[in-house]
């Protein structure tokens, strides 16, 4: 039983760490490491679209374009099971 209970803490401490890497890298208004583009409705210009991780998810909108002035994310919000969690906008 123990054993269980240290495995379950484990996995839950990692899905913990690797929400937060992608949290704070989008914060920061870089790409997420470990979500994955949905490529079916994903827009054509490389980057912008729906990030799915395990049990949150990124809508993030930039300009990805290599002709972009200001290259990266400028918006994104963040949610957890579905629920819109934080949106911010870059300057």
């Amino acid at each position: 039983m123990k054993r269980i209970i240290k495995t379950l803490i484990i996995v839950f401490a990692l899905w913990i760490a690797i929400g937060l890497v992608d949290y704070f890298r989008v914060s920061s208004f870089e790409r997420p490491l470990f979500s994955f583009l949905d490529v079916e409705n994903s827009y054509c210009d490389g980057g912008s679209g729906t990030y799915n991780g395990l049990g949150y998810s990124f809508d993030i909108k930039g300009n990805f374009m290599p002709e972009d002035e200001y290259p990266g994310i400028t918006s994104y919000t963040y949610y957890i099971f579905g629920t819109p969690i934080k949106t911010s906008i870059r300057d």
